[in-house]
């Protein structure tokens, strides 16, 4: 994923090199429409996913895969015909652009990464989902530099999520191969939906809350929107690449052995804390030499927005492991959707009230109130669902029992 990042980066200032600033804008505008897509796409797999398959046996690993597979598929085809159409309808005269850019977005939602975090197999996470992704950004980028137009990178980038796909499910398949198929039939697809709708709803309302800021910022003030765009984009990529220190998370928290459950959250989330301090210092210094070269030096934000985008950054990293690892861990997801609704609402009403006085600062001002209300929200349900169980978060909590496996 630090690779994928990082290439993800490099294509930004060669979009932009290719086509321009308002071309590449469009098209981190179409993305972000189509990471809405994405998660109904992902149904909730990327947030239940991991935990399930370390729970499981490998008959029912491929089982949950297997119709995971099958439901995307169903779920693609309608997901990105409508992120297409809305994205050519925000795009106006680079409609083309901001459609592929929601397709190549929306296609995320077909990621097996949860199933390879679930088995613990980095490597066949590398091989299978994050080296084809990697070259499809790198074919893009190459036309680029040789005269072809951002949109044929953004193509590149659809090609090597669609490869990836492809790759994840040959592998899973041909290495289960041996299980009995008889052991463990399909369930009905609606049933496996159903099952999926807490992990879908809290998704599908944080990629709404993280894809709304730049097409109200379009709205309300168009001449901000590449300088929102870039520093949105940065951030995004930057959460990218931390995803292999949640992916981590997401595997070894509920795996922990009966009695160590409660001591692995405190662990986990005094870890998330260091590590988002570390994300806010090194993302404030960093930034303005990295938006720089992103943006082909025609896009220079103030001081405050770097700021605001280095502690969006770090609050973003500390939720994605709370909900994912933890609450996910003691399955309360439901915490996770309901914390998300609300703190979207407020988040979002910041963002247009803000934006509207403070342009792309006030836009990440709203941001930053919406995701420290969910973090707050998603502590008090994590210490909730302990102390239920008879522990609480405190380092004093030392008699601890089990949570009871229907839970």
């Amino acid at each position: 994923m630090l690779l994928l990042a990082a290439v993800s980066l490099i294509a930004i200032p060669a979009m932009v090199g290719a086509s321009g600033a308002r071309p590449w804008g469009m098209i981190a505008a179409g993305q972000a429409i189509g990471a809405v897509a994405a998660v109904i796409v992902g149904f909730g797999w990327g947030l239940s996913g991991p935990a399930i398959i370390a729970k499981s046996a490998p008959g029912e690993r491929r089982r949950e895969y297997v119709e995971s597979a099958l439901a995307r598929m169903v779920l693609f085809v309608p997901a990105a015909l409508a992120a297409f159409a809305a994205a050519w309808i925000v795009g106006g005269d680079f409609a083309i652009y901001a459609g592929f850019g929601a397709l190549s977005s929306a296609s995320v939602g077909l990621t097996a990464n949860w199933y390879f975090v679930g088995t613990d197999s980095p490597y066949m996470l590398l091989i299978c989902e994050t080296l084809p992704r990697v070259l499809g950004t790198l074919a893009g980028i190459a036309f680029m530099l040789l005269g072809s137009s951002a949109l044929v990178g953004v193509v590149w980038q659809l090609v090597g999520m669609l490869a990836a796909f492809l790759t994840s499910g040959v592998w899973i398949l041909r290495t289960s191969k041996a299980i009995p198929r008889t052991e463990y039939p399909r369930r009905p697809m609606l049933a496996v939906l159903r099952r999926q709708q807490n992990g879908v709803i809290s998704m599908g309302l944080s990629a709404v809350y993280a894809s709304a800021p730049i097409l109200i910022v379009t709205a309300i003030i168009p001449a901000s929107q590449p300088l929102y765009a870039v520093v949105e984009k940065v951030q995004r990529q930057i959460n990218v690449g931390l995803n292999p220190f949640v992916t981590v998370l997401q595997g070894w928290v509920p795996r922990a052995q009966p009695g160590f459950l409660r001591s692995r959250i405190r662990l986990c989330l005094s870890i998330c804390t260091a590590g988002s301090v570390l994300v806010i210092i090194v993302m404030f210094f960093g930034a303005p030499l990295l938006v720089g070269w992103l943006g082909n030096n025609q896009i220079h934000p103030p001081v405050h927005v770097y700021l605001l985008m280095a502690i969006v950054t770090g609050l973003s990293l500390f939720e994605t492991a709370l909900s994912k690892a933890c609450l996910a861990a003691v399955e309360r997801l439901g915490v996770v959707a309901r914390a998300t609704a609300l703190s979207g609402i407020v988040g979002l009403a910041g963002v247009a009230v803000l934006a509207h006085f403070w342009g792309a600062g006030g836009a990440l001002m709203g941001v930053m109130l919406g995701l420290f209300m969910r973090i707050v929200m998603e502590l008090v349900g994590l210490k909730t669902a302990l102390q239920d169980e008879g522990g609480d978060l405190s380092p004093s909590s030392r008699n601890q029992r089990p949570l009871p496996k229907g839970r």
